[in-house]
């Protein structure tokens, strides 16, 4: 397996980055686009693996999809399809598997959808069961609730379903995509708490871009009446402030100064509190609303903190190891949705904490770490992107640090390494 090593900073630098298009705001876009009726012109769109897995999929169903560098035009039916029997691989891209199950619902013929070892244990039950109430046939070809799916298209309808909140927003926001195309209305009803609210916020603002009015009840219920439609539209990719994190957290750990020029401060993304995070454990921010910056400066002493990542969850490895070096116990809540995504995320810092000589205890949903002085080693990475880009930030500050598949990297952020070198921190091929 390929490793690679890191060189750390020698000093501190002042440096700015730009970071790529977020893979949320993309695919949510790309499947809005193809239910739309027209030409529709994305810009700013991630260049990660998952997003490109989508658009081959979508591609396979019938839309019309052309490239242009940075930029997608997509030709939809108004979410009419042809009539297709095929299988879709999804491989390791959670969010292309719980949008198209749905998408599929629409196409007439079979539709098997598969992936990795990985994504045949992940959850998609409570998806599943909302379509089925909606109108939908779909069965499951392996372990019952998870992946692989079979789904004969075009019948499911519309109605009232109830979907449990606690689990994956991913639910919501598939059901809520192709709630404009179904023939009768949609109403969401949440059981229990509604968990990671700004992926919800994020799907619809992308609707209202596209024209479809939903009503939000208080994140209890969602609803969307019928005789709507998606507009065709220019739309511009937000940058992925997950991605973000990770230079923020470099700044953290080595007293530099680092901005990322082309984040929104006001997005609702739920990764930009990132900063402010870091604010409370002894950083200093900066942030420049009209310009679209925000800059994030470190400081000589990092405190522990107790915080709720509920709405940031993607980010919660990259916090986990700002800890190891802050001073005190840090207590990061609101985690249940990490064990059920690319690797069992909990478990896995834990795992590699250890290894740096960091003490840590895990509860369903929350991790405390005991900062104290890191040492290197070599990471696992799980086959999990946000592993690998959240312990490379320790590799900014101690020398020594290894991080096996490093290519990873590519489901969300490819050209992750070659933006970490040109601040300074250097990854040599072991």
């Amino acid at each position: 397996m390929k490793i690679i090593e890191l060189r750390p900073l020698s000093k501190p630098v002042t440096q700015s980055v730009v970071i790529p298009g977020s893979k949320s705001y993309t695919n949510r876009a790309l499947v809005m686009a193809s239910l739309a009726h027209g030409k529709s012109l994305i810009s700013g769109i991630s260049e990660s693996n998952d997003s490109i897995t989508m658009i081959n999929c979508l591609k396979k169903l019938g839309i019309r999809i052309r490239r242009m560098k940075d930029q997608a035009e997509v030709i939809g039916d108004g979410g009419y399809f042809k009539k297709k029997d095929l299988v879709l691989d999804l491989n390791h891209a959670g969010t292309a598997m719980r949008f198209l199950t749905a998408v599929a619902c629409l196409v007439p013929g079979r539709i098997v959808l598969d992936g990795s070892e990985r994504m045949r244990n992940r959850p998609i039950r409570e998806l599943v069961d909302a379509l089925i109430k909606l109108g939908a046939k779909i069965s499951y070809l392996g372990q019952t609730g998870c992946p692989p799916v079979v789904v004969h298209g075009k019948n499911i309808k519309g109605g009232t379903v109830c979907v449990k909140g606690d689990i994956s927003s991913q639910y919501f926001t598939a059901l809520l995509m192709i709630g404009p195309v179904l023939k009768e209305k949609l109403k969401i009803k949440v059981l229990g708490r509604s968990i990671s609210r700004s992926y919800i916020d994020m799907t619809i603002g992308g609707l209202k871009d596209f024209g479809v009015r939903v009503k939000n009840n208080h994140y209890r219920e969602y609803l969307i009446e019928k005789n709507q439609y998606y507009s065709p539209v220019r739309y511009e990719v937000e940058a992925d402030s997950s991605g973000a994190s990770y230079f923020w957290a470099v700044a953290a750990l080595t007293r530099s100064r680092i901005k990322v020029k082309n984040i929104n401060p006001l997005s609702v993304q739920g990764d930009i509190g990132f900063a402010d995070v870091l604010k409370r454990m002894g950083c200093r921010i900066k942030k420049n609303i009209p310009e679209r910056w925000i800059e994030v400066e470190g400081t000589a002493k990092l405190k522990g903190i107790e915080v709720d990542m509920s709405l940031m969850p993607d980010t919660a490895q990259t916090l986990a190891v700002v800890a190891a070096f802050a001073k005190g116990k840090t207590k990061i809540t609101g985690l249940a949705t990490l064990k059920i995504k690319e690797t069992d995320r909990l478990q896995a810092i834990k795992n590699e904490l250890i290894k740096m000589g960091i003490k840590s205890k895990t509860t369903n949903d929350s991790i405390i770490i005991e900062g104290g002085c890191p040492s290197s080693c070599l990471i696992n990475t799980y086959g999990d992107h946000r592993m690998a880009m959240a312990f490379a930030v320790a590799g900014s500050r101690i020398e020594g640090m290894k991080i096996e598949d490093p290519d990873v990297v590519g489901k969300s952020f490819p050209d992750f390494w070659q933006r970490l070198s040109h601040l300074g921190v250097k990854p040599v091929l072991l």
